[in-house]
């Protein structure tokens, strides 16, 4: 015969070798349920329009004092919170409502809240266009700042002052560019959700903390610090980074780009490299000719994976600022960032007498106007001058032959007599 359960009561029923229900005579059709684990919790019982109905109530609350709030299913409950739930469910039952149902869709409901919050949409962004992004990583961490403030709330209900509020803070903490760079990548992810729903992005054109014209950098590597970064590089033939860097002022490529280089994307003899348009900036594949001095840089590199500038071949280089802080040191020129090799490649390009045109094209700058629909030469020839055209240069800058030695000497002689 089912006896009234008590507090003490449900605290102290033991589990058993299977699962039990334990009615409780105090409210009809209330069960404390008891696991063999161990773990407790409440269901209740009834009969809608005639079917047997189970609905569970939620968890047993073993502990002290009852927290002071309205009872809701799926929440610990108290034996008291238990019957008053429980009473409820036989009532809107009687009334021709299903209480089971109402669970169902509610749950229903949550999850497509859940599946629509802010990081939900992200981590979907990420996983279906990340093929296409040129840094899948810099993205994904730019996103992930969002995270913590907006992650959990549905994308539809997060306001403009909202995004801005979070803008604001990684403006202060990691600053303004970064924040541009966050607002950039947000932009992005809530224009691909609107083409994909009926979701409205709430951020409209502007926004930016910084002007790009501004924050363009003028910095070209001198003559003197070419010198001791190239030959510090070529004393560190361990060293993937100084290889890096290397290859960078030889093929004027970017970052990520260099970084990425595999053994795959090189031709048979080791003269080209096609770099994917997945990992390019236009988005096309694009045709790098090597030097014979940049193909000595990939030859030089141990056979470790795929990846030629790696520390174990199965990834790309990373951890750039911890990397080039040494090199600084052994190096002694400060104050240039890696695209800043970029730069003076393209500089030395123009001082050893390559075209405009071709020099850009070995850039992969893409020509604008009519130039860009008529002119649909690869260039593949002019192209692989320019790099050995560069590649002589630097080598005359940091190696110069004895004669201009001896010239650069006298001259320096003459200038200082009296």
């Amino acid at each position: 015969m089912a006896k009234v359960l008590t507090p003490i009561a449900c605290r102290n029923a033991r589990p058993g070798a299977k699962r039990r229900e334990v009615p409780d005579a105090g409210c009809r059709g209330l069960y404390l349920v008891v696991q063999p684990s161990g773990h407790k919790s409440w269901c209740a019982r009834f009969r809608y329009r005639g079917r047997p109905t189970k609905l569970t109530l939620g968890p047993f609350f073993a502990g002290g004092q009852e927290p002071d709030v309205a009872p809701e299913i799926d929440t610990p409950l108290s034996l008291a919170a238990a019957r008053e739930l429980a009473t409820r469910a036989l009532r809107e039952a009687k009334a021709g409502l299903d209480p089971a149902a109402r669970k169902r869709k509610k749950r229903a409901d949550q999850r497509a809240a859940e599946a629509d919050t802010l990081h939900a949409i992200a981590e979907e962004y990420l996983r279906r266009e990340g093929s296409k992004l040129r840094s899948l990583s810099q993205r994904r961490a730019d996103l992930e700042l969002l995270y913590g403030p907006l992650g959990r709330l549905p994308v539809a209900e997060v306001k403009r002052g909202q995004y801005h509020r979070v803008f604001d803070r990684i403006a202060d903490e990691r600053g303004p560019a970064r924040a541009d760079r966050v607002l950039a990548a947000t932009k992005r992810l809530l224009a691909w959700h609107s083409d994909r729903s009926d979701f409205i992005s709430p951020l409209g054109r502007g926004g930016r903390r910084t002007s790009t014209r501004e924050r363009a950098r003028t910095r070209v590597l001198s003559d003197a610090e070419l010198k001791a970064v190239v030959e510090t590089a070529e004393r560190r033939k361990d060293d993937p980074f100084a290889a890096f860097v290397l290859f960078i002022l030889h093929t004027a490529t970017r970052r990520s780009e260099a970084a990425g280089l595999q053994r795959s994307e090189l031709s048979d003899d080791g003269r080209t490299w096609i770099i994917p348009g997945s990992r390019y900036k236009s988005g096309k594949d694009t045709l790098i000719p090597l030097s014979k001095a940049a193909q000595r840089i990939i030859a030089a590199q141990p056979m470790l994976g795929d990846f030629v500038f790696s520390a174990t071949g199965a990834r790309a280089l990373s951890g750039y600022g911890k990397r080039k802080a040494g090199f600084d040191k052994a190096c002694g020129a400060t104050g240039w960032t890696i695209h800043d090799l970029r730069r003076t490649a393209r500089t030395l390009l123009s001082r050893a007498g390559v075209s405009v045109d071709v020099a850009e094209r070995c850039l992969g700058h893409v020509m604008t106007g009519v130039r860009s629909v008529y002119d649909r030469h690869e260039y593949q020839r002019e192209k692989a001058e320019a790099f050995e055209a560069l590649a002589a240069l630097i080598e005359r800058v940091v190696h110069p032959p004895e004669a201009e030695v001896t010239e650069l000497a006298v001259t320096r002689k003459r200038r200082q007599r009296p």
